[in-house]
Order: C-alpha cells, then structure tokens, then sequence
C-alpha cells in the first residue's frame, strides 16, 4: 500500500487540492459568480488537461474513442452550457476510479512478480569461497548454501543435510528435508545447515527463471471475454458519441430547449461510459491468474482459465501423477538356496553403477535393510536389456527374462537375476497410490468434469488396479508417448463433444499435453519440455490442486459475466433517468457510471479467492 501511494504522490496531490478546489467553488459562487469561475477552471485545469491529452492522442494516434475521449466531451459540454462544478467533478470521479482500478491491478501483479523476488543474482563456489553471479556458473560446479540463503542455482546436493523452504517455488509451507542426491531448486530457502551443491542447470535454464519466464507472458493473451469487450468498446464508443450528438442536435432544429437537451446529450455520454466493463472483465481474470500463482498453481494465459472452465474430461499419467514417482521394492522372490536378503545383495551388486529408476529402487531398499553390498567388476551394461558383472559370488546378470534366462515373474517393474547363468529369483519394483489421488478424483467429478481416464505405459495389473481404486472411466495401459497420443486421440474421438486435459509431469507425456485443450504439467521440476508445452503447471506433486484451479476458473466465469449483466442494467437504469428527466444532473451520471466501475472492480477483485 505504501509503494501504492508513493508511486501515485503526484495525482493524488492533484485530486485532493482538485476536490478542495470545487468544494470552495461551490462555497463562493453564493458570492461572487466570477471568482467561483475562476476556482472552477483552475480545479478543472489541474486535473483534466491529462485526461484531455490521452484522450485526443488515442482518438489521432490509434484512431480509438476510447472512456477518456467520452469523459472530455462530456466534461467540456458541462462547461459549454455554463455547469462548471459538474465539468470538474465529472474528470475527479473519473480520475478516482482509474487511480482505483490501478491499485487492484497492481495488487494483483504483485502476487505474480512476487516471484522475481526468487531469482538469486550470486553464487558462492566452493572451492575459492568467491562470490560470482550465477549466470558465470557453469553446469557440475559446486556451489555452498549457508543457513538463510537462497539456494542459487538447480542442482542435487554433494554434501550435507538440511530443511529446504520450498513454498516459493510449490505453494507448500512444510519444510523439506534434502540430503546427498536430493534434488533442490535455485529460489528455495536453506533454513538449518550449510550444504553443498553440484550444479546441473544453468541460470537462465532453472526451474525459477522457467517460472518467472512463464509467468511474465501470464497476462499477455486475453480470453473471447475480454477480446469480445475491447472489440466491443471500440464500436460502441464511437455510437454512442453519434448517439448522443443526434439528442443534442434534432430536438434544438425543431426548436426544443438547447441547454435541456444539450444537458441530456452529456449526461448520456457520461453514463454509456463502457470503463465498467472494459476494466473490471480483464481485472477478474488478471486477480485469478495472481491468486493462483500464490497456490502454486501457474496459470500460462487468461485464455487457459476459459479453456479450463468448459472442460468436460481429463485424462492422467499414472507414475508420479496418480501414484508416488518414488519406486520401491513391492516383492522379492528367491529360488534354489538364496534367501531374499541374499538375492536383494545380488541385485545390488550388479545395478550398482546403473541410473535406471528401478536399480535406484533395488538400492534404497538394500540401504533400508542395512545391507553391507560388496563391490563388482567388469561392469557391462546392454541397452534395453540389462547389467552383468563379476564378483565374489561369480558372474551375477540382472534385467529382463531374455537376457536373464528367467521363467518367472512379470516383464515389467521387475529385475531379474542369475549367477554363472543360473536364475536365482527376481525383485519386483512398484509405485504407491497417492493419498490424495482419490479425493482429487471425487473433487473433480463434483466440479462437472465427466468421465476420468487414466494412459499409462506401466503393465495392465497395475494400471488396472489404480483405476479400480479411483473409479476411473477407462483404463489404458503399456503405452509409448505415440500410442499414448492415439489412445487420447481414441478418447476424444469416441466422445463427441469432448473437451479433453491431460495432466502428465514427463516428457513421454509430451504429445499428449499439447493435443488436449489444456495440458496440465505436475511439479516445477519435472521435464523442461513438458513444463514449457503445458498450460498450466502445479508447482508440486499435490493433485488436489487441479481442481482447485478449475473452481478458480468457473469462479472466476461467474465474475465476468455478473459484471457484464449488472454493469448494462445499471447503464440502461440511468440512461432512461436521464431521458426522462430533463434536469439530470451531469455529476450524478458520472458518480452512477465510477460507483458501477468501483462496484465492478471490487467484484473482479474477488476472483481466484
């Protein structure tokens, strides 16, 4: 508020002494008719030559009749027919009401480039302790964080532990705990312990400068909505001032009052005055997009918010969007004279130079169980089949059947293993439903979304089981990004009518989320492709946010066209007035057009609420 009232000194000065001006006016013109004049001109001076300017430059430069253009008719019209207090106070109504509505719109950005606020300018490197800024960092550097900073750049923690704020970056305010290997983002907040981390995106690539980037161009592109106003306003305008220059002129050729119908003629201008709508229709899309940035829910476009609002369907990913990206052992099982234990060491053994998520998997559990893991040789990894290795306890194999030789078990999520060529068992590996994944489901068909699909490239039990869990309408399963797109393609098509999301957090779901209307990507982090395709981005794992952000958007629906509707009635009470009645005073059309305009705002304001 104090920024507020700083940055607009100078106009509120203006209108104070403008307002204290007529006030005295009115005051002395009991006296003294020429004096009174004279503190009319200066108060309309001082606080419409601005008004007068903008107007005649958009009506010359744009060729545009824009609410400026109409309040300067009107108020030099008052001035014309000798009403020069209305004169004055049709301009500081008006005035008000744009300072007004630049204080919301500003409140609201604020909320959106709160986020600048997360993009660190410096780095301390490790190894000399210097300062640098970050866009000289390069990818693998190490970088220290001491308690308090902003972690500068994306990248995994080297050394340490500690508790990372996080809820800049995914609206979350419980701390997270990082530690060797843990993932951290550049605008998160280390709060306890100094920790070191090797950097694996540079600056201008980090997840915070994508979301700065994003939401930046948030507020660029309009909905029909707000397209449909302007439009509106621009033909409008110019037919009302014809309008108003017929009411003026045809009834004085047939010799009716001049000042009478000359008063009504601008007290109609004042009225049709469109700043209601053209103001407060974007103003509600503009404060829903910034509450829900303070959600962690980025919302790409205002158009997205009206794509979001007609959905009728949505289609999932299922890992690491319905179920935990984390991968866990779900099932060992040993064969011969191996226990499971024993056959978890093996697996381990042998994964333990892979990057595979499911080799991850094999070690964090042998670290649960404490397992002391001996180290192989001759490591030999075959693209799409497997690892071998040697050891002590001889030539140890791990991965599909094929290249196993194994008899058992499902092909997908699962490691199976030998030694010297015998197979000895298998560890089965697997996600967990979200807690939240059925509220969200039960959340979203209570919001009209209709039919719920789930696409996944996981085996069919498993896809089949999350589906049976979460009620969902159709189930489609070991799928590749391109059969993926037919599947969803298949959807749309079946279902006529359909307004299809998609929400995903991978790069296999890439086609996807940009066939839907709206692509929803789940986690800041996830694939930078797949974030920038994405309409909207749900900064954390939480699927409860989605549809959160589709009762924003219906809210938000609801705004607009409550301001559209009450905004023309309003408008056609006070045009008949003053049809009707043949001293309406001027000042009242304007005060009626501004507390309609306020009222609008004030109603836009709530959006995304």
């Amino acid at each position: 508020m104090k920024a507020f009232l700083k940055e607009n000194k100078v106009i509120l000065i203006k209108l104070l002494i403008s307002l204290l001006l007529v006030i005295t006016g009115a005051i002395v013109s009991n006296f003294n008719e020429q004096i009174s004049f004279i503190i009319y001109i200066v108060a309309y001076i001082l606080i419409a030559y601005k008004t007068i300017y903008k107007g005649i430059v958009k009506l010359f430069k744009d060729a545009e009749v824009g609410e400026r253009l109409l309040m300067t008719i009107a108020s030099l019209g008052a001035i014309i027919i000798g009403e020069l207090f209305e004169a004055s106070l049709i301009i500081i109504l008006y005035e008000i009401g744009v300072l007004v509505e630049r204080g919301a719109k500003k409140g609201s950005r604020n909320s959106v480039e709160k986020l600048l606020s997360i993009r660190p300018e410096k780095a301390r490197l490790k190894l000399t302790g210097e300062h640098v800024c970050v866009g000289e960092v390069e990818i693998d550097q190490l970088v220290e964080i001491y308690p308090g900073e902003r972690i500068p750049l994306d990248g995994v923690v080297y050394e340490g532990v500690a508790s990372v704020d996080t809820s800049i970056i995914t609206g979350e305010s419980d701390p997270r705990e990082v530690r060797q290997g843990g993932e951290v983002l550049a605008g998160c907040i280390n709060l306890d312990s100094v920790i070191t981390v090797k950097v694996t995106r540079k600056s201008t690539q980090s997840a915070a400068q994508r979301i700065i980037d994003l939401a930046e161009k948030s507020l660029e592109k309009k909905t029909k909505g707000e397209r449909f106003i302007t439009k509106f306003a621009r033909i409008y305008t110019p037919i009302v001032c014809g309008v108003a220059f017929l009411v003026a002129v045809i009834p004085t050729i047939f010799g009716l009052d001049m000042f009478e119908w000359f008063n009504r003629a601008f007290s109609m201008l004042a009225i049709s005055c469109p700043c209601a709508l053209v103001i407060s229709i974007p103003l509600a899309y503009y404060c829903a997009i910034g509450h829900a940035s303070k959600r962690g829910i980025l919302i790409k476009d205002s158009l997205t918010l009206e794509k979001l609002d007609a959905l009728n369907m949505i289609s999932f990913d299922k890992t690491g969007t319905l179920t935990k990206s984390d991968l866990h052992v779900t099932k060992i099982e040993a064969y011969g004279d191996y226990t499971k234990i024993k056959l978890l060491e093996l697996a381990c053994i042998v994964e333990a130079t892979s990057s595979h998520p499911l080799a991850v998997a094999v070690r964090n559990e042998a670290k649960r169980f404490k397992i002391n893991v001996s180290k192989g040789e001759n490591y030999v990894e075959k693209a799409g089949f497997g690892v071998e290795c040697d050891s002590e306890y001889g030539h140890i194999k791990a991965g599909n059947k094929a290249f196993v030789g194994a008899y058992t078990g499902s092909n997908v999520g699962t490691i199976f293993v030998s030694v010297n060529n015998v197979y000895v068992g298998y560890v089965g590996v697997g996600d967990d439903l979200k807690p939240n994944s059925k509220r969200a489901f039960d959340e979203l068909r209570a919001l009209g979304i209709e039919k719920l699909f789930i696409l996944s490239g996981d085996k069919k039990s498993k896809v089949d089981a999350v589906a049976s869990a979460l009620y969902a309408d159709g189930a489609y399963s070991q799928l590749q990004p391109e059969t993926k797109l037919n599947a969803l393609e298949d959807i749309i098509k079946e279902h006529e009518g359909a307004r299809m999301g998609y929400c995903g957090d991978g790069i296999n779901d890439l086609p996807c989320l940009s066939r839907a209307d709206v692509g929803i990507s789940m986690g800041a982090i996830g694939s930078d492709v797949a974030v920038e395709k994405s309409d909207i981005i749900i900064m954390d794992d939480d699927l409860e946010k989605l549809p959160k952000a589709i009762l924003i958007a219906k809210k938000t629906k609801k705004i607009a066209i409550f301001n559209i509707v009450f905004s023309i009635t309003i408008k056609a009470i006070l045009l008949a007035l003053s049809l009707i009645f043949p001293a309406f005073p001027i000042w009242v059309a304007v005060l009626g057009d501004v507390g309609t305009m306020l009222i609008a705002v004030t109603i836009a304001i709530r959006a995304g609420r």
